[in-house]
């Protein structure tokens, strides 16, 4: 794997923590995938430790999850950090 993927990888650990944490932090809502950010948070918990196992499909979930006015602008819209994912992502896929 070549440093920079690497580098890209880190960072959106690192943001993804992040947007778990802000995440738990809601309740009740809707989006188009999740009845309640309870649902969304517990799903993103596990997407988050499966990436971090190495598990790089889950990225296309992220990527969904992530995509502007998405789940995660539904039930959180924290916009900066929503965007900041999303474009790490797309240097992914």
């Amino acid at each position: 794997m070549n440093s920079n993927r690497t580098s890209i990888k880190r960072l959106l650990l690192l943001d993804l923590k992040i947007a778990e944490h802000e995440l738990s932090q809601f309740s009740g809502g809707y989006s188009g995938k999740f009845d309640s950010a309870e649902n969304f948070h517990k799903t993103l918990k596990r997407a988050i430790t499966n990436f971090e196992l190495g598990d790089d499909s889950v990225i296309n979930d992220l990527w969904n999850w992530f995509a502007p006015t998405c789940d995660w602008d539904d039930l959180v819209g924290d916009l900066n950090l929503g965007n900041r994912i999303f474009e790490r992502l797309k240097e992914l896929k």
